[in-house]
């Protein structure tokens, strides 16, 4: 979780693995995977500075591995696997 503030000056937290698309346009919209929009205080740069910090407390995203490839073809391989080090 990340803090963030709205123009406001309320501040609320959001879950970093939410969130898809920061822009400024030229105020910083904070998008998430749900399609809930924030109007936020905080820059993009200042927003990527905390979700990597987040990442770096709590050991990276956390992502969902497959082990059973039955469902595999040609025309669907298996997605390629991602590798971060956030430490």
């Amino acid at each position: 979780m990340i803090k963030l503030t709205r123009l406001d000056g309320s501040e609320f937290v959001v879950n970093a693995n939410l969130i898809e698309v920061v822009e400024a346009n030229p105020d910083t919209v904070v998008s998430l995977i749900t399609s809930k929009k924030f109007l936020v205080k905080e820059t993009p740069e200042q927003i990527t500075e905390q979700v990597i910090k987040h990442y770096k407390k709590t050991g990276g995203p956390r992502l969902i591995v497959y082990t059973d490839h039955s469902h595999q073809s040609e025309e669907h391989p298996a997605p390629t696997p991602f590798a971060a080090n956030f430490k």
